[in-house]
């Protein structure tokens, strides 16, 4: 894991987080990663880095158990970066063959406190000596570069499962060709129509009509004869009842349908001639003298 720097001026670890370093283009940043073991149980997450500015080496992974799935006190240590690798697939770090005791019995970390002594019992728990690997005071004396040259600080090995963007070993780096393709396709949008609405409305309308009305008209006529037989029939008491009938208006509504409104549409198909521009990468290659060309790691 490479890093890009502005300044150089530095003699101890430092974290990369508000630093003047950052990650080279190209390699993946791992700060905030999930920490998992070869089951995928949750260790933490990766809460910082810590390098080394004069050589622009990480050395160590802050690790935060915050989350873990073993019951691991909320803490942050530091694991070297060699002991780590990067899973092949997912934004995940994973911590193969290390044992929840060893998480547990890392010492804690706190910025800007790391010293000797603390290095040494980090080495030795991952050694497999434990915190009595090496007595205190002891390792002062051989803490120099050489302290480092362990495949516990190999970052080469954090890309055992996946393969770096950029290989330390051989120095060699890759340009994708990229070539893009226009391709014209068609969508539906919608572009306008048309909306009927119906409403009811009222007029005044009028008919005449002629009605009939019936009245009982009663007449008297004087007359002077002898009585007759039919006469007699009707010399009795009684009474004759005629009834009157008028015509009224009646007023009844028939609805009919007088029109119809049929709403259709009509598909045109016309031609557009698309115009547009691709890209494609072109690689040129020239020769230089090597006398002039600084390596940087």
């Amino acid at each position: 894991m490479a890093l890009n720097d502005n300044n150089t001026d530095y003699n101890r670890l430092e974290e990369l987080g508000g630093s003047d370093y950052e990650i080279v283009d190209g390699e993946p940043n791992i700060k905030g990663w999930d920490v998992k073991d070869d089951q995928g149980r949750n260790i933490g997450d990766v809460e910082e880095l810590l390098f080394n500015p004069d050589t622009r080496k990480v050395r160590y992974i802050v690790l935060d158990t915050d989350a873990n799935d073993f019951s691991l006190e909320a803490r942050k240590v530091l694991v070297p970066i060699g002991i780590a690798e990067l899973d092949e697939d997912d934004d995940d770090v994973i911590l193969p063959n290390v044992t929840a005791e060893q998480i547990a019995a890392l010492p804690l970390y706190t910025k800007d406190s790391l010293n000797a002594d603390t290095e040494s019992r980090i080495r030795d728990i991952f050694a497999g000596l434990g915190a009595a690997g090496v007595a205190a005071g002891a390792y002062g004396a051989t803490h120099n570069a050489e302290f480092y040259n362990h495949e516990q600080f190999d970052q080469n090995r954090l890309y055992n499962r996946r393969l770096p963007a950029h290989d330390a070993t051989t120095d060699a780096q890759s340009i994708p060709v990229i070539e893009e393709n226009l391709e014209v396709g068609k969508r539906e949008v919608e572009t306008g129509g048309v909306r009927v609405t119906s409403n009811i409305v009222e007029r005044p309308v009028e008919e005449t009509i002629n009605l009939k009305e019936e009245h009982v008209r009663v007449e008297r006529t004087p007359v002077d004869r002898p009585v007759v037989g039919s006469d007699l029939d009707t010399f009795k008491e009684g009474e004759i009842e005629l009834t009157e009938h008028a015509e009224v208006p009646v007023v009844s509504k028939e609805a009919r349908v007088v029109e119809e409104v049929r709403v259709n549409k009509d598909v045109e198909e016309k031609e557009e001639t698309i115009r547009d521009t691709v890209r494609n990468t072109e690689v040129e290659t020239e020769r230089f003298d090597d006398t002039n060309k600084k390596d940087l790691l």
